[in-house]
């Protein structure tokens, strides 16, 4: 038989909430191609269970069916419209996914806590920063911002991970320089990329989401089969053969 454990109130309304949450989500969404011609009127959810309180916290161990003697929580869900919905609801249409907070290298602990206030997606923790919200206290979590950026850039970066198109051999002002194309290739302007051509460091004549432009030095031209190694940012390291 399964353990009838104990749990808080606070646990218990907090994961139905998120449960909600994701129903909201999911409406706002089927709203689009399906107007909502109906709404919940209302939802009542009675628990029958025993609280038992240690000194600090009160917590509730579930009734069997036939124990007697126990209490009655009873919980009551008022109605939703279509237009409260979208009110209360993130935009779906015409913007980029954000990646989700399963992706960041957090605890699950501390995952659980952060959807519990509402946050879902790096978007989320991201509108939170910028509000200045304390987010050890709002998640009685040791996380803070300046780490949290941290992982939020590289769950973006694996998100939108460096894509090689194409390298060809060119000449910039006369110099010869290879030409690296793709996408999603130098995209943090704070981040100058860093190039090693043969195990030579190398100079970036030019960068962009879209281009590498490296100089090849005339004392040490290209062989037949040559390494490229660029490091875009932290989170983006790419190596390539090219063929002379």
């Amino acid at each position: 038989m399964t353990a009838n454990a104990a749990w808080r109130l606070e646990d218990f309304v907090d994961s139905l909430v998120v449960e909600l949450d994701k129903t909201r989500e999911t409406l706002a969404v089927k709203a689009i191609n399906k107007k909502l011609t109906y709404s919940v009127k209302e939802v009542a959810l009675d628990v029958n269970a025993f609280p038992t309180y240690d000194g600090d916290q009160v917590r509730f161990t579930t009734a069997r069916p036939g124990e007697e003697g126990a209490s009655r929580l009873t919980i009551q869900l008022g109605s939703v419209t279509d237009q409260q919905v979208r009110a209360s609801s993130k935009p779906v249409e015409g913007t980029a996914p954000s990646p989700s907070i399963d992706e960041l290298d957090v605890d699950p602990t501390t995952r659980s806590k952060l959807r519990r206030i509402g946050v879902s997606s790096v978007d989320d923790l991201q509108a939170l920063e910028e509000r200045k919200v304390n987010l050890k206290q709002a998640t009685d979590s040791a996380l803070d911002y300046t780490e949290l950026a941290r992982k939020i850039r590289k769950a973006r970066r694996s998100n939108e991970a460096p894509r090689l198109e194409g390298m060809s051999i060119a000449t910039s002002a006369g110099r010869p320089c290879l030409l690296m194309e793709g996408r999603n290739l130098s995209v943090d302007p704070t981040f100058p990329p860093v190039a090693v051509l043969n195990g030579r460091l190398v100079e970036v004549l030019s960068s962009g989401p879209g281009h590498l432009e490296l100089l090849v030095d005339p004392e040490h031209p290209l062989r037949a089969d040559n390494e490229v190694v660029v490091t875009f940012d932290p989170y983006a390291v790419v190596r390539v053969n090219v063929k002379a």
